[in-house]
């Protein structure tokens, strides 16, 4: 019975809201009428019909603004829901509709995109994160697969340079000396590529313990000093007294500072000391090293530091001249 009156009446809202006048226009009517064909000695006093004519009025003329505006506003409204539908809408249903119909049909389609786009997103995102951990794993084997040949290579060179089998001329032993230091630098830079294939796989372990931050700068100065000495730079501290303990892997903070501050050291000279400042960042700690660009950190000990800052839950800002490390979270919050 609904669906057959509905068919048989069908009125836009515009029209809906436009009726809605009749009720003040047949009040200005009863009212005029009233005093128009009022009984003789009953009378309403001129004033009260008076002021019921002017409430009449106006609100007419407020019912009369607020239609327009609505009218104005429901019409754009219409005008995009029209237009999207246009794009790819379902075959218009039976029966007849109102712009309300439209609203629904077009909100439905919408909502059933977004559903379809956000699974289609998570399904992307876990393809994504199974190939990622696919690829870290063939990495980290054939890491692994790698040193133990390199490994092959180091030991007869140690060999030959440890033991004299006979007599080599200084070219021969300069021939091998570079080779064992190139065979060292593969073998620390395989041990780097297999430590990111660790963390993103999620096969790092972590330890978190309360750290202070300024002691662990203090363990990796000797390793800083030394990798500066080798550019003819010097190194400068900052360190901010009272720093408050943060939850940290001591072991894993250490190195990714000690490779930043290499970093800072090969990209340092004469007239640019290696500076490492520390200071407290709310109820953690953040360490300062500089000189150190983007560029400086791009190859894999930049990318090691940054993972070994991030599995710690820190974070790792750069700015043209320096890097910043926030780590940790302080003792009040550990506990």
């Amino acid at each position: 019975m609904n669906r057959l009156l509905r068919k048989q009446w069908s009125v836009s809202v515009s029209a809906r809201l436009l009726l809605s006048l009749v009720p003040s226009l047949l009040a200005v009517a009863m009212v005029a009428g009233l005093v128009y064909w009022g009984e003789y000695g009953r009378q309403a006093p001129h004033m009260v019909m008076t002021a019921a004519v002017i409430l009449a009025a106006l609100t007419l003329a407020l019912t009369l603004w607020n239609v327009r505006y609505l009218v104005r506003r429901f019409d754009r409204i219409t005008e995009i829901v029209a237009a999207e539908a246009s794009r790819g809408a379902k075959a218009p249903r039976t029966g007849a509709t109102d712009e309300f119909d439209h609203i629904e049909r077009v909100v439905g389609q919408l909502g059933s995109a977004l559903s379809q786009s956000e699974i289609e997103r998570a399904r992307a995102d876990a393809q994504g994160a199974a190939q990622l951990q696919e690829q870290s794993t063939l990495l980290a084997a054939l890491v692994r697969d790698t040193q133990a040949r390199l490994d092959d290579v180091r030991m007869p060179l140690h060999i030959l340079l440890e033991t004299k089998f006979g007599e080599l001329n200084e070219n021969q032993e300069e021939l091998l000396r570079d080779a064992r230091a190139a065979s060292d630098d593969m073998d620390a830079a395989l041990r780097r590529l297999g430590q990111v294939a660790d963390v993103d796989r999620d096969a790092m372990p972590v330890t978190l313990e309360l750290v202070q931050v300024n002691d662990v700068v203090r363990a990796i100065l000797p390793l800083i000093r030394a990798s500066a000495e080798r550019k003819g730079a010097r190194v400068e501290t900052e360190l901010e007294p009272g720093l408050p303990r943060v939850l940290a892997d001591r072991s894993r903070l250490a190195e990714a500072l000690s490779l930043f501050a290499t970093l800072s050291a090969t990209a340092s000279d004469s007239e640019h000391p290696v500076v490492v400042t520390t200071s407290r960042a709310g109820r953690g700690s953040m360490v300062m090293v500089r000189p150190l660009s983007p560029k400086d950190t791009e190859g894999l000990s930049g990318a090691l530091a940054e993972r070994l800052v991030s599995i710690q839950g820190g974070e790792v800002e750069r700015s043209s001249t320096s890097l910043l490390v926030r780590i940790g979270e302080a003792l009040k919050r550990s506990g």
